[in-house]
């Protein structure tokens, strides 16, 4: 056995899916961090041998994509791997399965920040010791950064609850992931699905901070969003989304 893949089963909840029944991103996202913890705790730097270290992981980009989204009632195996690590950032794959056919891929990479000052260290020297497996690749980012907006067609005002925020005592990534996709329009959302998400992750937010999340379609069936902070419109997070018409 390979200790260096994991798998997890995953029950799709009703809570999980949007209209059609259907999972969508942000609970995928959910397992992928989850499965991410639990394997990295296996391997000896997961959050407990950071936090003894007075680091913590963080999660500063995720690539997200889906063949097929899988329905309430269905069981996914997601499987990760550690893929790689460089001086800013470490990167993990997965694979995710129903019915032992592969219907989606995505690919992750994780800062490690020091707890006192909140500022990135060397990711390559705590990872040094570390071993990935040789494995392709399950997915690549396609740019080198999200592209940017400052404006959009769509805008939806948010507020950070003391329930968004994580263990690392700002808002969990996958609240943000939902805050941006909170100002899409309503028509997407009653006749598409997002099958795929490209999110960066650029700063901290905190419970009680108010937040404007902005939309921009394109004409290819993408969306590009982005979230500031309104008290110094500071960039959040910025992402891409594909949507398909539900069939």
């Amino acid at each position: 056995m390979n200790e260096l893949l994991f798998t997890q089963p995953y029950r799709i909840r009703s809570y999980e899916t949007g209209y059609d029944w259907k999972v969508t991103i942000p609970p995928l996202c959910n397992h992928l961090q989850d499965i991410a913890s639990m394997h990295a705790e296996r391997l000896g730097f997961g959050y407990a041998d950071l936090h003894a270290m007075g680091c913590a992981w963080v999660l500063v980009r995720a690539f997200l994509r889906m063949d097929a989204l899988p329905a309430f009632g269905e069981v996914v195996d997601v499987t990760t791997w550690p893929s790689g690590a460089g001086r800013t950032a470490a990167t993990r794959d997965y694979e995710i399965r129903l019915d032992d056919r592969i219907v989606g891929r995505a690919t992750s990479a994780w800062a490690i920040i020091d707890l006192e000052s909140r500022k990135a260290v060397n990711a390559e020297e705590i990872m040094a010791k570390r071993k990935s497996p040789e494995r392709d690749r399950a997915l690549e980012f396609e740019s080198r950064a999200v592209k940017r907006i400052r404006e959009g067609e769509h805008r939806a005002n948010v507020l950070a609850r003391q329930g968004d925020e994580d263990v690392n005592r700002h808002v969990n990534s996958i609240r943000q992931v939902e805050f941006l996709l909170e100002s899409c329009p309503v028509e997407w959302k009653e006749t598409r699905q997002c099958v795929a998400a490209d999110v960066q992750f650029r700063a901290e937010c905190h419970a009680g901070e108010e937040l404007v999340a902005l939309c921009s379609p394109q004409d290819d069936g993408t969306a590009r969003h982005a979230l500031f902070r309104a008290s110094d419109d500071r960039e959040v997070a910025r992402m891409q989304t594909w949507w398909q018409e539900r069939k």
